[in-house]
């Protein structure tokens, strides 16, 4: 019977060793494959291949600087959160009568911990 298993065990490594040749082998032409393709594609200078290299490069930069505007929107965002919260706190703290400022002071406090939150990440 141990004989029968490791038998089974040995053919399982065999296989498998077989399947990462292969694997490897189609790994590497696939990437020759890609090389040629690439290579072919840089010396053709046609007018419409360049237009399409041009189209690329806009749509790269248009989204980039979509990109820094959204960040750049969103930390406005934060910022003004941040500074309604402050004013809020501040006109609570001298308009309301101690136990209510208590309790709107916790939630107001738990607000500024998810606005730190967020702008952390």
């Amino acid at each position: 019977m141990e004989k029968l298993v490791m038998d089974v065990v040995n053919a399982g490594i065999a296989l498998f060793r077989s399947g990462e040749e292969k694997l490897k082998t189609a790994v590497v032409d696939l990437e020759k494959v890609y090389n040629d393709l690439k290579s072919k594609g840089e010396l053709d200078k046609s007018p419409d291949a360049q237009k399409i290299r041009d189209l690329l490069n806009k749509t790269i930069a248009d989204a980039q600087g979509a990109i820094g505007k959204t960040n750049a929107s969103y930390d406005e965002i934060v910022a003004k959160l941040q500074a309604n919260y402050q004013t809020i706190y501040a006109q609570i703290d001298t308009a309301l009568p101690p136990q209510v400022k208590e309790k709107l002071k916790q939630g107001l406090d738990e607000l500024k911990a998810l606005i730190d939150k967020v702008k952390s990440k």
